[in-house]
């Protein structure tokens, strides 16, 4: 996770240390790294800046669509370049003055600093709402929401549910604590996001506060006739007290020289400025987070396993007892023993069975944050059928979200439909695969509601039928069901176990981002060679999929399995 906020860092006489709204949601090693004063701080990557800046222009997005209906007292010093000519309001506020908008307030406390994108004055204090990049809402019913234009109407949204974002309480639930200890907190302990991109036919996010108990009421219990409440495990407000509290520890002793976190790999690693530190320190020590999560890892330190050897060479009855919040130990100790002996993936049956057909064709779509797929790429191979072997790609540049995501998906359809009626007609057994199919049906079920009356556009039904049968076949969840994997499931992770290499030096969906603004003259003029780079990437994307399904029918026998690598001698 990144922030365009610095780390908390000491003051240079006293030695305070103040933490901003992202450290109760990172990980306690890059707190320690962030505020350690003898600590270089790496250079953001590329990738990393172009997602602040997707988060700075959506921000600023909002605030222009916003700007004209804020009141009159509104403070502007933090975005000078929507109203240069409104003069900005003091916060705290002077006096008996208490505008009912502050955008971009700067605040900062004895222990927290922070930077609420808007504060509401509910009458009785302030309440902070936070501008992100990221969908906040899904189809459904309940969620807490008022329009960004009237920020206390709020009702229960008939027809949207809310997402979870752990990060977005907590940095809610910071912002509470630092306006109470400034004194202007309002008594009513929530917070509210807006945020982007919108569930099929429905308003959009940008449009929309999504607002946040912190400390919500026990919940009564259901049915029974026990009555009372259920029990009450925590609350946003608590879990950021508690894990704010531990950082804070780990920013002081960094900053006064002292060792409180030491590296474990976790989720965040993938993201984190500080991986190329943390990482050899991980490879060298043989690390147990290494191979099995953040939970696992406390279960496994509690019986003294800290490396993978000492995993692998866990006794039996230390296994059979061991309990790993669900997941099996002796699981995780063969995935130890497979590390050791350099094997990626292990059988789970001695025959996978994965689906093969006469004609089978891989697919692959490009998409833009919340904008929509921009690019649909197929790779035909099998029985001939008339068409030509190999890859199809299905592109527009066209900005987006608008009609050209529409017509690009119609295309790729036709041809989708084309040759299952060619194989059909042929006798033929037909097959369309991808690596994981939540991604791509995202785009394929939105396509027919968003631009029903582009030409070639399927029903909703039509794309419904198609997703739901045989010959729509998630090559991921094949693999994921025939193979225990030792490290990732990506794609680019699995390729190379199948021979596959792409030719981009540094291939990724989150480098394609960049990519992608070159390509369609987000930010200068259209770039062709950016273009060509991304159907390349497609392209190889495809045939990776193919090189995977064909190792795994023709070649995966030469890995170990589950049963062999549980043997004890």
């Amino acid at each position: 996770m990144t922030s365009p906020t610095p780390g908390p860092r000491p003051d240079p006489g006293g030695g305070t240390v103040r933490l901003g709204a992202t450290a109760a949601d990172r990980c306690r090693r890059r707190v320690h790294l962030d505020a350690d004063p003898a600590a270089r701080l790496p250079a953001v990557s590329a990738a990393g800046e172009q997602r602040r800046e997707d988060a700075r222009v959506h921000r600023l997005a909002v605030l222009e669509h916003l700007a004209p209906s804020l009141p009159s007292g509104t403070a502007a010093d933090r975005f000078p370049d929507l109203a240069p000519d409104r003069p900005p309001a003091p916060f705290p506020p002077v006096g008996d003055e208490r505008p009912a908008v502050v955008l971009g307030a700067q605040l900062h406390s004895a222990t927290r600093v922070g930077r609420p994108d808007l504060l509401i004055w509910d009458g009785r204090g302030y309440l902070p709402v936070l501008i992100r990049a990221h969908r906040t809402l899904d189809r459904g019913g309940g969620a807490p929401t008022s329009p960004v234009s009237d920020p206390l109407a709020v009702r229960a949204d008939p027809l949207r549910k809310a997402r979870r974002h752990r990060d977005d309480a907590l940095a809610l639930a910071h912002h509470v604590r630092l306006l109470q200890d400034l004194g202007w907190a309002s008594p009513d302990l929530r917070g509210g996001v807006i945020g982007h991109g919108a569930a099929d036919g429905l308003p959009p996010d940008d449009e929309t506060i999504l607002w946040h108990d912190l400390d919500p009421a026990p919940v009564p219990r259901a049915g029974g006739t026990g009555g009372g409440v259920a029990p009450r495990i925590s609350t946003p407000l608590a879990d950021y007290d508690r894990r704010f509290a531990d950082r804070l520890a780990v920013a002081r002793a960094a900053g006064a020289g002292g060792v409180l976190a030491l590296p474990s790999r976790v989720s965040e690693c993938r993201r984190c400025p500080w991986w190329p530190r943390c990482e050899p320190e991980l490879e060298a020590a043989g690390d147990v987070s290494l191979l099995v999560g953040s939970a696992e890892v406390a279960a496994l330190h509690a019986v003294g396993v800290r490396t993978v050897d000492q995993l692998a060479g866990l006794d039996p009855a230390t296994v059979a007892a061991l309990e790993l919040g669900g997941v099996s130990a002796g699981r995780d100790r063969v995935r130890a023993r497979a590390r050791q002996q350099g094997f990626p993936l292990v059988r789970r049956a001695a025959v996978p069975g994965v689906l093969r057909a006469d004609v089978e064709l891989d697919v692959d779509s490009e998409s833009y944050l919340e904008d929509g797929a921009y690019l649909w790429g197929t790779f035909l191979s099998g029985v001939p059928i008339g068409v030509p072997e190999g890859f199809t790609g299905f592109a527009t540049w066209a900005r987006l979200p608008g009609r050209a995501a529409g017509e690009v998906f119609a295309a790729f359809w036709a041809h989708l439909t084309d040759l299952r009626g060619r194989a059909a007609a042929a006798g033929l057994t037909f097959a369309a695969y991808c690596w994981s199919a939540s991604a791509e049906e995202r785009w394929m079920r939105s396509a027919p509601r968003q631009y029903p009356d582009v030409p070639g556009m399927p029903s909703a039904a039509e794309v419904d039928a198609f997703c739901r049968s045989a010959q729509w076949v998630d090559l991921y969840a094949e693999v994921r069901r025939d193979f225990l994997a030792v490290g990732s499931l990506r794609l680019k992770a699995v390729a190379p176990i199948a021979g596959f290499a792409y030719r981009d030096e540094d291939p990724s969906g989150e480098n394609s981002l960049s990519w992608y603004r070159a390509a369609a003259g987000m930010d200068g003029p259209p770039d062709p060679v950016t273009a060509r780079r991304l159907l390349e990437y497609n392209e190889d994307d495809v045939r990776a999929t193919l090189a995977v399904r064909r190792w795994v029918t023709e070649r995966s026998g030469d890995v170990p399995t589950v049963d062999e690598l549980s043997q004890d001698s």
